[in-house]
């Protein structure tokens, strides 16, 4: 198993960007890496939430493709303060040269979500593609910090925050 392992990691990470993405569409090559997370929730005003978690970020398949692991609360933490809705999954975001975009799934256990990611100024905004009522949006990305939001459109068409996180890149 191991040895299985070994090939199936060989195969999927790289250890740098594909010279086909070129420079100003790599957005997310700055959050490659290992990252704590202080996530605030704000989806029940009444049962505002803060918890700890992870997110790792690395090249996948040849370096065309960013997958991460995000980890709500965190593997630590989650030992000893158990969420209901904790969360455990990954996304893939592959560089699409005839768009320009990157096309990013999100799965975890019960849930899948399509989007697509592009630049608007100095953020990264990832848009639910079906119905286009939820966005995902990276800001304030330095080399140890980012700041991602979670906005959903509401009947009235404005939009609500429902999640706001701060990630701190992880000293190795």
């Amino acid at each position: 198993m191991k040895r299985i392992m070994e090939d199936f990691v060989g195969a999927l990470v790289c250890d740098h960007k594909n010279d086909r993405i070129p420079e100003e569409y790599n957005f997310f090559g700055k959050l490659v890496g290992v990252w704590d997370l202080d996530w605030n929730d704000h989806l029940h005003e009444a049962k505002k939430r803060r918890v700890k978690g992870e997110w790792i970020f690395s090249w996948v398949l040849e370096g065309m493709a960013i997958q991460d692991t995000f980890i709500v609360p965190s593997r630590v933490e989650r030992l000893t303060d158990i969420q209901p809705d904790a969360s455990y999954g990954t996304t893939i975001r592959i560089f699409n040269p005839s768009t320009l975009a990157w096309d990013i799934f999100w799965g975890e256990p019960g849930e899948s979500i399509r989007l697509e990611a592009r630049k608007v100024d100095q953020e990264i905004v990832l848009t639910e593609i079906t119905q286009q009522s939820m966005k995902w949006i990276f800001s304030e990305i330095t080399d140890t910090s980012f700041v991602w939001k979670r906005i959903r459109r509401q009947e009235d068409g404005s939009w609500r925050l429902e999640v706001k996180a701060l990630g701190t890149r992880k000293t190795v």
